[in-house]
């Protein structure tokens, strides 16, 4: 258990953030000391983030939680969130870390291509699909969006500390089969997934590239019932995703 002292020394957001962790950890059957429950409660109070509503919040719920009300220490980890601009979902499967429990995954052996998808949202999106949807591997050619963009984080909500992911500069670095996601190929009802395999992606405005395209031995198309020609790339590899894991 970090001591108190060594929290003192951290940054501020870093600090608070610590608490949070802490008290998830409490929640979720950690046995912490009152005094050092206590000195918790001092680092938040002397925080320079932290509202004088939120400390008469974090005063109470820290009363609380010291007097045998556990869910007290689990809404102090999600005032922490609030203060620092972040979010978990309430439904997510966390591990001690506080972070997605990758434990939980079932995992299968379909990966994923994104051949420079630009967009750090969609790549979130995309991310945060694949995690639902077993996905083993996520290949991000060169020229896709930044991953680190807080925009991408954001939308992951922290599946890309979940799902393993590499950046590759060459499609020598992807071991096949490959099937594209991309127009004028098979609909996806008929399409017979490959058991193993990954899928490329194209991006938002060219589609698969050429090169990526010719190492593929399928593609498969949604059919679509609207005026427009073509899905947001997120919501079709999810569509795509979700097939895949039912074939």
């Amino acid at each position: 258990m970090i001591t108190i002292k060594k929290i003192e020394t951290l940054k501020p957001r870093l600090k608070i953030r610590k608490v949070g962790e802490l008290m998830h950890l409490a929640y979720s059957g950690e046995v912490l000391e009152s005094e050092y429950i206590e000195s918790l409660l001092s680092i938040v109070l002397s925080s320079e983030l932290v509202s004088l509503d939120d400390k008469a919040f974090f005063e109470r719920s820290f009363e609380k939680f010291l007097s045998g009300d556990l869910l007290s220490a689990e809404d102090i980890y999600f005032r922490v969130l609030t203060i620092l601009g972040e979010e978990v979902a309430d439904w997510d499967l966390l591990g001690s870390d506080g972070k997605l429990d990758s434990s939980k995954r079932t995992v299968l052996p379909h990966r994923l291509l994104l051949d420079r998808v630009r967009s750090p949202f969609n790549i979130g999106a995309i991310f945060r699909s694949a995690e639902s949807l077993g996905v083993e591997h996520i290949y991000l050619r060169e020229g896709c969006g930044d991953i680190n963009s807080p925009r991408c984080l954001r939308t992951a909500r922290g599946a890309l500390d979940s799902v393993p992911h590499s950046i590759i500069s060459s499609l020598d670095e992807v071991e096949g089969p490959l099937f594209a996601l991309e127009l004028g190929g098979k609909r996806l009802p008929e399409f017979v997934f490959p058991n193993k395999g990954v899928c490329v992606i194209g991006s938002e405005e060219t589609g698969v590239s050429p090169d990526a395209l010719a190492l593929c031995s399928d593609r498969v198309s949604i059919p679509q019932l609207g005026a427009k020609g073509s899905l947001n790339v997120s919501v079709a590899t999810g569509i795509l995703l979700y097939s895949w894991s039912l074939s």
